[in-house]
């Protein structure tokens, strides 16, 4: 886990640099808010000159995270000069939602990867990728562990977030004994873990219990292939927050006995259709990866272009261009 070259690094290059661009992927989850926004409640402390971007807005549910407001979705922030950008939880630059951004930002900034997925490219010049972690959070944890810079409350509770989604509230195959060590120290730091769970657990409206009654209403198991699946319709979530249903595939990988694999589609606003894997036994990143996607062994995704057409035999995919 020790990556004691890489993180002195990233520490050089973070004390050297003036201005700093942190990046957290499109669509955020958890862990890549709290991955980022650990390291920007530091640099807040530390008194740097510090941007943080997000193709999408950061949900709602998200907003106990101290400095959140601090994220931008404006591209405009890739046309400034910076000494340092760190993009966090990302295999790519494409997923990450900045691959035509960052084409606009001058030459002479110093790139770092931070992440964990097995699939990562590698795209940085300095790339901290620890596929045995169980998130990215948990990587920034040692990081600041290593080179023993003082966690406070809002970063404890930043990294907690990273970890506690990321492990599904410490219940799936990526918690590890070193995610729950970090636990263990992010509490004694201060960490929230109570606004984590009101929040992130606890918090559902009515809206997205329907949703959830939606789903488990389709679920079908695929006994040649041994998976159960479910979908959700773009017309099905018209007038609700599109983060309502995630978690939804961790959910049913906990509940869902004497099955191997859960799939979870979904339709999006432009045309495409989002794919989400879990599984127990299968490297599923490898199915992920023929579709464009990518991931982790056990919990993947894809997207790609096309709708969702409801038959008697459950769901079809409709490419894009095609009718039935």
């Amino acid at each position: 886990m020790i990556e004691n070259h890489a993180f002195n690094t990233m520490h050089e290059a973070i004390c050297e640099a003036g201005r700093i661009l942190l990046v957290a992927h499109k669509k955020p989850d958890g862990d890549t808010i709290g991955s980022s926004s650990s390291v920007l409640n530091w640099l807040i402390r530390e008194g740097k000159d510090v941007t943080i971007f997000c193709a999408d807005a950061p949900p709602e549910a998200f907003h106990f995270i101290d400095s959140i407001h601090r994220y931008s979705n404006d591209p405009v922030v890739f046309e400034q000069n910076y000494d340092l950008i760190i993009v966090f939880d990302s295999g790519d630059l494409r997923y990450c939602g900045i691959d035509q951004h960052i084409t606009k930002t001058p030459p002479g900034y110093f790139l770092i990867n931070v992440d964990h997925h097995g699939t990562n490219t590698h795209f940085g010049d300095v790339n901290i990728v620890i596929t045995e972690a169980s998130s990215t959070a948990e990587i920034v944890f040692h990081f600041f562990h290593n080179r023993q810079i003082h966690i406070d409350h809002c970063m404890a509770t930043s990294l907690l977030t990273g970890l506690f989604t990321d492990t599904n509230s410490f219940t799936n195959a990526a918690t590890n004994p070193n995610a729950m060590n970090a636990f263990s120290k992010l509490i004694a730091a201060g960490g929230r873990h109570q606004d984590i769970k009101k929040h992130l657990l606890f918090d559902k409206n009515i809206d997205s219990l329907k949703i959830w009654g939606i789903l488990l209403s389709r679920l079908r198991h695929n006994k040649t292939y041994d998976v159960v699946s479910t979908y959700l319709l773009l017309k099905d979530a018209e007038h609700v927050s599109t983060d309502i249903i995630e978690g939804v595939s961790n959910f049913l990988n906990e509940v869902t006995t004497g099955t191997d694999t859960i799939l979870f589609l979904r339709e999006l606003s432009n045309n495409k259709i989002k794919g989400s894997f879990r599984s127990v036994k299968r490297n599923i990143a490898n199915i992920a990866k023929l579709m464009g996607g990518g991931g982790h062994n056990k919990a993947a995704g894809f997207t790609i272009n096309g709708h969702i057409e409801e038959t008697t035999n459950g769901p079809k995919i409709i490419p894009e261009g095609k009718t039935e």
